[in-house]
């Protein structure tokens, strides 16, 4: 009796077993949405000592981080579109002045987005520089990302190209007064 209980017990789980088991696939688990941004390395376009002379650490790390804050606010608030990754430019004038820049590779961020973007990143106060200005980047991916930009490692507007002489030339003061006069 003990053998036949135990077999009809064992008969019970595997039926049990088999109807636990869904014969069809499991469907695919749903991709995350990718991240609207992902803040990436920070680059100074100026040799360090020309930093360090114009500018504060404590004055410019909390600059570069509001201005990332704003540059995400923006993209999150602007509809969804194919990922890109590029790096925004941040410039900083002696008296307060700032202007930023986007850069991305292919697919490019839509126009109206990079006017937000730029918008609400100028509108962040700029940290004290002294001597000149300073350049600095921070590469983002957005929406999952996209190609790098093309040209120069880091990168600099397309526009900029026509501001090099001929023989190239170097990112210093001259340059930086060509691409944005006072």
């Amino acid at each position: 009796m003990k053998k036949a209980a135990i077999a009809s017990i064992m008969a019970g789980l595997a039926v049990m077993g088999l109807a636990a088991c869904n014969r069809e696939p499991a469907p695919a688990p749903a991709e995350a949405p990718a991240e609207a941004w992902v803040g990436k390395d920070v680059v100074l376009y100026l040799p360090d000592p020309v930093m360090k002379a114009r500018v504060e650490v404590s004055a410019l790390s909390p600059y570069v981080n509001a201005a990332t804050i704003a540059a995400e606010g923006a993209v999150r608030a602007a509809p969804v579109q194919p990922g890109a990754s590029g790096m925004l430019l941040l410039m900083v004038k002696p008296g307060g002045r700032s202007k930023a820049w986007v850069v991305t590779g292919e697919p490019a961020l839509k126009p109206d987005t990079v006017a937000a973007v730029v918008k609400a990143v100028e509108a962040v106060p700029a940290p004290a520089v002294r001597e000149g200005p300073i350049l600095v980047g921070v590469g983002f991916d957005v929406w999952g990302g996209g190609a790098p930009p093309a040209g120069a490692s880091p990168p600099i507007p397309r526009d900029w190209y026509a501001h090099f002489s001929k023989d190239g030339g170097r990112l210093d003061d001259a340059f930086m007064a060509r691409v944005w006069p006072d």
